[in-house]
């Protein structure tokens, strides 16, 4: 058998894995049915009024496809006037892994309403594919544990004598699974999501033969977000968010949601859920913590019998990163641009001929390491496309890791002190009210010093790859 030399698949073996996972799953789900006898229904996937700050409880494409690694801790009370209404009640924790492109994060939570009680346990997977520059496709899967408990002392009855209720507690727990699709590109988000894709059908029963079936009945939830910048250099957006929810037996549902986020802040929302309330949300952010409360005022013609619905949200955010500076857009009536594009070159490693003092002179605290990771972690990261300075073609990030490899009688990682060049491309503008010039670098190129087959240095430089930067 030949080697295969195309590495796309090797590249993206870990989707492949995924996906035969996912028709695995799906196949299983439809294989498996209800049997004979009675069943019983009730709300089964978490209801919320705050999912658009903790996107993969829903999907669980979303899972990791954030910058750095967050944890949650909600609850939520619905109809605090109704005996055993609804009470849900979760954690998530979920990272990037972003070398390789995955998403990990596990959901723990506990749902109960009148006699009946769940609690669950999932881990979850994400894989990201790279269709282009700010164009990603998300796969997800989620899959654990669900222990169903039916509780038939709490019920109330008129025949206390009939036979299946003789068992007070009835436990079952089953295997359960969601799976989940997202594409984003720039500021738009489209995801897809079947929870309880097994559709699993929990018996219970007595002694003499009585059977009764709780349907983990298999949803369907689609969702499209677009982001819109309010104030740009202060990072507050805006964005609509709609959510449609559909399942057998029960009615369409869909949520409008208008949210205004202050990235150093905080947020505000509200949302609109179809038949049954508009729900009023805000949360704080302070430094890594952030507090998020909903508040569901009712529109069923019930709403002064139920009560009120209320959610908590408590989040954390695991960085210490230091934040960039937003990009202030140029308005074009107050400013002129001088050049499209300067092109300019940083030596890194002084020349044989420039002595200490003028070298000194050019170059004034250039932090070569700060340079170097920066541009290399965002490359393999994802986060930003490298190109071929020689041919302008995209790079993978498996060549830009075959390129960063010194090949010589003892292959070595190339390092920030290798670095012999950095090429910036410039655009000039004049602000003429605040009589200011800014330079915007638009592209950055990384040389390299060259080495012959020998592993010495020749003296000339190497091209290694650019990337481009925002404006």
């Amino acid at each position: 058998m030949k080697r295969i030399k195309d590495k796309t698949y090797r590249n993206h073996f870990p989707f492949f894995r995924v996906l035969v996972l996912a028709f695995f799953l799906l196949f299983f789900s439809l294989l498996s049915g209800g049997s004979g006898g009675a069943s019983l229904f009730a709300q089964q996937v978490s209801f919320s009024s705050q999912y658009y700050t903790n996107r993969f409880i829903s999907n669980p494409a979303f899972t990791g496809n954030a910058a750095f690694s967050n944890a949650f801790i909600g609850h939520r009370s619905q109809w605090a006037n109704v005996k055993g209404a609804p009470q849900t009640s979760y954690f998530t924790i979920d990272a990037p892994v972003k070398e390789k492109n995955v998403g990990l994060g596990l959901k723990i939570y506990s749902y109960s309403t009148d006699i009946i009680r769940q609690v669950g346990a999932f881990a979850s997977y994400s894989y990201k594919i790279k269709l282009g520059i700010d164009n990603d496709l998300y796969f997800g899967v989620a899959m654990g544990m669900l222990d169903n408990k039916i509780d038939y002392a709490s019920a109330v009855m008129r025949d206390k004598d009939d036979p299946f209720f003789v068992l007070q507690q009835q436990n079952k727990t089953v295997f359960s699974a969601d799976l989940g699709l997202a594409y984003v590109r720039k500021k738009l988000e489209i995801g897809f999501a079947v929870p309880q894709i097994l559709g699993n059908n929990v018996k219970y029963g007595t002694d003499v033969g009585y059977v009764r079936h709780f349907n983990l009945a298999r949803h369907y939830q689609g969702s499209i977000k677009y982001e819109f910048d309010l104030v740009k250099e202060k990072q507050i957006t805006a964005y609509p968010l709609i959510m449609i929810r559909t399942v057998k037996g029960a009615p369409f549902q869909f949520d409008i949601n208008a949210v205004v986020d202050w990235k150093k802040m905080g947020w505000f929302g509200v949302t609109y859920h179809s038949n049954y309330a508009v729900a009023i949300s805000a949360g704080l952010r302070y430094k890594s913590f952030s507090l998020g409360y909903a508040y569901d005022l009712g529109m069923s013609p019930i709403k002064s019998y139920t009560g009120s619905s209320t959610e908590f949200l408590l989040g954390y955010v695991f960085t210490s990163a230091k934040k960039q500076a937003a990009i202030v857009p140029l308005d074009s009536a107050k400013k002129e641009v001088w050049a499209e594009q300067i092109q300019s070159t940083t030596p890194m490693i002084q020349p044989a001929d420039y002595d200490d003092d003028y070298w000194r002179s050019l170059n004034k605290n250039v932090n070569r390491q700060q340079i170097f990771n920066t541009i290399v972690d965002a490359v393999l990261s994802g986060k930003i496309q490298a190109y071929d300075i020689v041919t302008n073609a995209p790079l993978s990030i498996s060549k830009v890791k075959s390129a960063l490899v010194r090949l010589g009688d003892t292959p070595k990682l190339v390092t920030k002190n290798d670095i012999s060049k950095v090429r910036m491309y410039e655009k000039w503008v004049f602000d003429k009210k605040a009589y200011k010039l800014t330079k915007n670098i638009t592209r950055i190129d990384l040389l390299i010093t060259q080495m012959d087959e020998a592993g010495e240095l020749t003296g000339n430089d190497m091209p290694l790859f650019y990337v481009k930067l925002k404006e």
